[in-house]
């Protein structure tokens, strides 16, 4: 009996870590306005570049407290995490730089890069509603993800339990199949070429793929070159911070003050 309980809960463990591999897990910050706001921040987990007036971008500690974190240049990438908007209608947008410290930037400074989710929304009228996933051959095999169809980048992963199922089917101008891949470990939203999962950028496309897609520097250079004359946004002090801060000063020099007293009636006693 006990011999089948272990096989049993064996089995069980397998089960739950084969779940937890396909699970979508969302980092959240570590960030006290975070936490406090979290219901009214939206899940973002995309990358931007910066571009900022004077040619930089300030990160904050909140939207709502101006103590600078951070400060950088036009032309860096950033993955923003959540979004939060102000009470003036001022969306800003959370980093982590998984080093211990977060910030809070204005995402009007933000530039979105080109991403897979930017590559379905212009291509969706070409993109079919099929499902499946990659044949049990390529098991052992290292497969590339794409960041999306016609992309230079792209993550090689090794298949090792099972391979990566897709969602959504896109034939690109040479009439190759590219499924979109949801999240595979530890990897979200990428894109396979079912035809060649094992192929790189040179191998699929000998002749380039200018064609297929906005290339990414040429929006980052599109959106740099714009330039930008409007008063810098910075947060504004939450009133209601200030007036706790004030009576908790108000309350400690009085607590202090009462203190003295005491100890100097204490010493004058015979």
């Amino acid at each position: 009996m006990k011999k089948i309980v272990c096989i049993l809960a064996g089995m069980l463990c397998c089960l739950l870590g084969s779940i937890s591999v396909k699970a979508d897990v969302i980092w959240e910050p570590d960030d006290s306005f975070y936490w406090e706001h979290a219901e009214e921040c939206t899940h973002v987990e995309r990358m931007y570049t910066t571009n900022g007036p004077d040619n930089q971008v300030i990160s904050y500690k909140s939207p709502e407290l101006p103590q600078e974190v951070e400060t950088w240049e036009n032309g860096v990438r950033v993955q923003i995490l959540f979004t939060y908007e102000d009470s003036r209608g001022n969306l800003w947008g959370i980093y982590d730089d998984y080093q211990g410290t977060t910030g809070w930037v204005p995402m009007e400074y933000m530039e979105l890069v080109y991403d897979s989710i930017a590559f379905r929304e212009e291509y969706k009228a070409q993109i079919t509603g099929d499902a499946g996933e990659l044949d049990e051959k390529y098991v052992g095999e290292t497969i590339c993800l794409w960041k999306y169809p016609g992309s230079e980048e792209y993550t090689p992963m090794e298949v090792s339990d099972y391979t990566p199922e897709y969602r959504g089917i896109y034939v690109d101008g040479n009439g190759k199949r590219w499924g979109c891949v949801g999240y595979y470990f530890g990897i979200r939203d990428t894109w396979v070429c079912i035809d060649e999962p094992t192929a790189d950028f040179e191998q699929i496309f000998p002749e380039g793929a200018a064609d297929m897609a906005v290339v990414d520097q040429e929006i980052e250079d599109k959106a740099l070159s714009e330039s930008q004359s409007t008063e810098r946004i910075v947060p504004e002090l939450n009133r209601n911070l200030v007036i706790i801060a004030g009576i908790l000063v108000i309350l400690v020099v009085a607590a202090t003050a009462v203190l003295l007293v005491k100890l100097k009636r204490g010493k004058n006693k015979p």
